[in-house]
């Protein structure tokens, strides 16, 4: 499935050039030094997806810094992803390479009286060795995290891939929603369960072109997980009803990025007012 959206006025503006010319996205291996303009317009476009999480009734969920290793091990992180796990070097403990494990881990064992919707941030790693545009080995992340019956996760899945195209659309930021996989499933049936994943449409990707040639770059994900992360944690609804749960996240740098790709610097910079400063 693919739907294209929005069609900026103007074209990808050298943004790039014009990022690194202005010392606002400075590459660092395989991490980024941002700029004070880049970093407002982050911190503008995460204002707007938690005003968005906070109409759909989601709780703000604080989370810690680092996550435990076995957290990780509980969610099966190192059976898919072996040697993938970032250490923070200042702090000792691995980021998280999802908000959202954080959330199962603080709902583990959990029996909630009705479905619930959650928000969190925090900085995320994962050291995948890839060099693409976009893909930093730390970097930041919103969620929204579903729990509730299938049906009901499906239908606030829907809403939210509904609500952020319509956002895209109102940047003029042009966008493709994609099926995807993600390999949370370890063993010999890993590259089965990925397939099955397609097919049942678990997974899609909000993608922006952000080079002329036409590289594609995620920005943000609509999940359902099924009853993979209730079964590993143990939470329930309603008593025990089969608990499923998903999430949408948001790659935050990497909105910051297609938008200033897209539509040039200045024009992104505009959005949250931080335009010539």
């Amino acid at each position: 499935m693919s739907e294209a959206i929005a069609t900026p006025e103007t074209g990808f503006d050298n943004g790039m050039a014009e990022l690194s010319r202005l010392q606002e996205w400075i590459p660092v291996g395989p991490e980024v030094q941002l700029g004070s303009r880049m970093m407002a317009l982050i911190n503008w476009l995460d204002s707007k997806f938690v005003a968005f999480a906070t109409e759909t009734g989601a709780r703000e969920m604080s989370v810690p810094h680092c996550i435990e290793r076995s957290v990780l091990e509980q969610a099966g992180y190192f059976d898919s992803f072996p040697g993938e796990g970032v250490v923070d070097e200042n702090r000792g403990g691995y980021l998280s390479p999802a908000t959202c494990y954080h959330c199962y881990a603080k709902l583990a064992a959990a029996s909630l009286p009705e479905p619930g919707i959650w928000t969190c941030i925090s900085r995320c790693g994962r050291n995948e060795g890839k060099e693409e545009l976009g893909r930093l080995r730390k970097f930041m992340m919103r969620e929204i995290v579903l729990v509730g019956a299938a049906d009901w996760v499906r239908q606030q899945r829907r809403k939210g891939m509904d609500r952020i195209l319509a956002f895209a659309k109102s940047l003029q930021l042009r966008v493709t929603l994609q099926t995807a996989s993600d390999p949370f499933f370890a063993g010999g049936a890993a590259r089965g369960m990925m397939l099955l994943q397609q097919i049942k449409q678990l997974k899609y990707e909000l993608r922006a072109p952000v080079d002329a040639p036409g590289t594609e770059m995620a920005i943000a994900s609509f999940n359902l997980h099924e009853m993979f992360f209730s079964r590993r944690f143990g939470f329930v609804v309603n008593n025990g009803v089969p608990t499923h749960s998903g999430c949408i996240a948001f790659g935050l740098e990497r909105w910051a990025l297609a938008l200033a790709m897209q539509l040039g610097p200045e024009r992104a910079f505009k959005l949250s007012g931080e335009e010539h400063k």
